[in-house]
């Protein structure tokens, strides 16, 4: 608990800078944008808007319903003059009006649905107005967490327990299956019911040692007013973990294993044996799940490589299967030269390990080395190969190699002999030091089918695999936890309804934070699992793409208020439909893969009603030969919203804050893009490509469900590439299109001048955008203070 709000405290401190130094500028249209058909098609509806700035509200009245009642006016345009009659009637402080034209627009299903919506919030927000109250509820964002009752019954657990005690305070149980099995028995003896109030399993502070799954299923769920709560004590910290203390580190006593190793730190290598300390399952070197790792004082060790840091490059392509991708020569089974001189050394490793991106910059594999044959410098490796190839001059390096350990906090694992080795830090003092080896590979927690369950301020560390792994249920929730240094993801959650993840820490990490699936794609019935105020940080060690800090499938799901930071690729991929994506944190993300985004979304134009929103980007500046975008919608994405967010310092090489890949009817609106490289990017698909693409996805967007829901699919077939982008400000971008192709929807778009920022540095700014230099983009003000964790009971 303390770390995490030791976080929230830290990014409070980082919003406030961003306030005072960077998103208060002030913000001044630059006159000569306003007919540049690049921003704006519409220079009618521009016209209206700069008339409102000024003042000169008949003539924007006039404008504007002009533009709605002209009847070759796309609805999308027609949607935004509608606001603008909006704007007209509160400045003239007409809310009647105001009122009327957002219920206008908001019943109008000719207009997109993202515009319907807020029609409606913007009708809420006058009505609470009207009450007296702010025009908004920060609490309307955030999951409404229900009160717990107080149990009825409470068991204890602790680590000087015995399981055949009782269970109470004086006589705790040592083990959460026991307390899981006092339940059984209690529910048994009421005929299957819990007492009002539900249990509460109190787990007391200290150190479990876990080598078996807590396995709960469908008999062990309590009900929405008697939740089964398995939490910490108050005070206390509980601790699972899944690995073993290293005792008995000593120098190396071989002779012949001591002269492999570098002069300068071979007398300071430190060797243990892993079977007088009970250790049987020595796992592989670099298969995920079965992995083990080293950790010191809570830091993972690295695994002896070369080099130390970085890459280096594959030679020439020496395999016989030889193919051509885009004109780039690679082969199929693993055979290529290696550069330097250094693997000639290897040649008496028993278990040589290579990790590259071996044919593309956005995936990476683990190979295993047959052999090396120093005469032409060549590696050949063993099956499976690399599912894409390879090719000359692609990144990688080698690991697993003994006589590679030459820097202060690598290891290395000889499982012929049971033997870990560890070359210490100078600074660290090894009697003293915690020095755990991960060994359990399995989940800690397994819930199947589980209703009203709430794991609460747990700790679970040190293991090979996965944390917690729900599937189907409904209504649990991981509260509070902190979930690091395991080889596989923290939480997974596998269909059921309503299962939330809430105010949890998750780093240190081999995969991913949170792989989430809910909801039905066939019906488009929502799973309403959300992932909202955690930290996920300094993940995918071990598998370093596709391995986001969220994960999110399916139907209906909501990822709010969270801080997601410093990962080589991805915060969140995201597939499906009707997702919300808002008032998070994403920065320094993509600092390692290629053609990635802070969100991705790929490969299926039936994807749509995700709603980006309200969040903060920012410095997402990796890739190599394609770039990093913030947000990224790939290969056919279409009917995407990306609403009132800021990016800054984002997009690299081809990409810009925003990447759009041959999608269509995405809506771009409202957002800030600050010091990016570009606003937006597109790559636009040829209609051939277009048609054949979206061949068979055909039946389902002709289903009912489909139809019904998204009724602008009956137009699949053309408009590929055309998108919505309006009221968006570019402030110090090197360009505000890339490739612009063929968007032809464009409307209220400006260039901003920064020269003027002092303007609005005033404290306490909670709004961005809340000024009248931003009335001709009938801009939004972006809620500030709302982005990221915040602070809660």
């Amino acid at each position: 608990m303390t770390e995490h709000c030791s976080t929230q405290k830290n990014h409070s401190r980082y919003i406030l800078i961003v306030l005072i130094i960077t998103f208060v500028p002030a913000l001044v249209i630059q006159a000569e944008t306003s007919n540049d058909p690049f921003l704006s098609h519409y220079p009618s509806l521009d016209q209206a808007a700069k008339a409102l700035a000024q003042g000169q509200l008949d003539v924007a009245i006039q404008g504007f319903e002009a533009v709605t009642q002209d009847a070759q006016t796309p609805s999308f345009v027609r949607g935004l003059a509608l606001f603008g009659i909006a704007e007209v009637a509160q400045a003239r402080q007409d809310q009647n009006t105001a009122l009327a034209t957002w219920e206008r627009l908001a019943a109008d299903a000719s207009l997109l649905q993202f515009q319907r919506d807020t029609a409606r919030r913007r009708i809420a927000e006058v009505k609470r107005l009207g009450r007296g109250l702010p025009a908004r509820d920060p609490a309307s964002y955030r999951v409404q967490l229900p009160a717990l009752p107080a149990p009825a019954v409470q068991f204890y657990v602790a680590p000087t327990g015995n399981d055949t005690g009782d269970g109470s305070q004086k006589n705790p149980f040592r083990t959460l299956e026991r307390a899981r099995d006092a339940i059984r028995s209690l529910k048994q003896a009421h005929s299957g019911s819990l007492p009002k109030g539900g249990i509460r399993i109190m787990i007391g502070g200290g150190k479990y040692f876990w080598d078996r799954t807590l396995e709960l299923t469908s008999e062990d769920s309590g009900t929405a007013d008697s939740p089964i709560i398995y939490q910490s004590a108050p005070g206390r910290s509980a601790v699972f973990h899944g690995g073993v203390t290293i005792t008995g580190w000593k120098p190396i006593s071989d002779t012949k294993l001591r002269a492999r190793l570098d002069t300068k730190i071979r007398d300071r290598v430190l060797q243990a044996d892993l079977q007088a300390l009970g250790i049987e399952d020595l796992g592989d070197a670099t298969e995920l799940h079965r992995c083990p790792e080293l950790f010191v004082d809570g830091q993972p060790q690295t695994l002896a490589r070369w080099p130390n840091e970085g890459f280096v490059k594959i030679g020439d392509i020496r395999g016989k299967d030889i193919f051509k991708k885009w004109e780039i020569e690679g082969c199929r089974d693993g055979k290529f030269s290696y550069i330097e001189d250094r693997p000639n050394r290897w040649l008496d490793e028993p278990d040589v390990r290579l990790y590259g991106y071996w044919f593309f910059d956005w995936l990476e594999e683990f190979q295993k080395v047959a052999s090396i044959d120093p005469d032409t410098q060549t590696f050949t490796l063993a099956q499976p190969y690399s599912r894409y190839g390879y090719r000359k001059g692609q990144r990688y390096y080698a690991l697993n190699i003994f006589r590679e350990l030459d820097t202060e906090g690598e290891w290395y694992l000889d499982r012929r002999t049971a033997t870990i080795y560890w070359l210490p830090r100078q600074d660290i003092e090894t009697a003293s030091a915690q020095t755990v080896l991960s060994v359990f590979d399995q989940s800690f927690i397994k819930m199947t089918d589980v209703r009203h369950v709430i794991l609460s301020q747990l700790t679970l560390q040190e293991g090979r695999g996965n944390g917690i792994h729900i599937s189907g249920g409904s209504d649990c929730r991981v509260d509070d936890c902190t979930i690091r240094r395991l080889g596989g993801d923290a939480v997974v959650v596998e269909g059921g309804i309503h299962h939330g993840i809430f105010g949890c820490t998750m780093h240190t990490l081999g995969c991913g934070g949170m792989c989430i699936t809910g909801g039905d794609l066939q019906k488009l019935t929502p799973g309403r699992h959300y992932v909202e105020n955690c930290h996920v940080f300094n993940i995918s060690r071990l598998k370093r793409t596709y391995t986001p800090a969220v994960r999110l499938d399916g139907c209906g799901n909501r990822i709010t208020h969270n801080l997601f930071e410093n990962m080589p690729s991805s915060s969140m991929r995201i597939n499906g439909n009707d997702h919300l994506i808002e008032l998070n944190v994403i920065r320094k993300v993509v600092k390692e893969s290629d053609d990635q985004g802070g969100l991705d979304m790929w490969g299926n134009p039936l994807y749509r009603g995700v709603v980006i929103r309200w969040n903060l980007w920012s410095d997402i500046t990796g890739g190599t030969a394609t770039g990093a975008a913030g947000v990224r919608l790939d290969d056919m994405i279409s009917g995407v919203t990306v609403y009132g967010n800021i990016f800054q310092r984002c997009g690299a090489v081809h990409f810009g804050g925003v990447q759009i890949h041959g999608g269509k009817e995405n809506l771009i609106d409202g957002n800030l893009f600050l010091d990016c490289h570009s606003g937006l990017s597109f790559t636009s698909w040829a209609e051939k490509r277009w048609l054949e693409a979206i061949e068979r996805f055909l039946p389902q967007a002709g289903s009912p469900s489909y139809v019904k829901h998204y009724p602008e699919l009956t137009s699949l077939k053309i408009q590929a590439n055309v998108n919505f982008v309006s009221r968006n400000a570019f402030i110090r971008c090197d360009s505000i299109f890339l490739r612009r192709g063929q968007i032809q929807q464009t409307a209220l778009n400006a260039v901003i001048d920064p020269s003027l920022e002092q303007i609005l540095m005033a404290p306490g700014q909670k709004f961005l955008g809340d000024v009248a230099l931003l009335k001709p983009l009938l801009f939004e003000p972006i809620p500030l203070h709302e982005i990221g964790p915040y602070e809660s009971n």
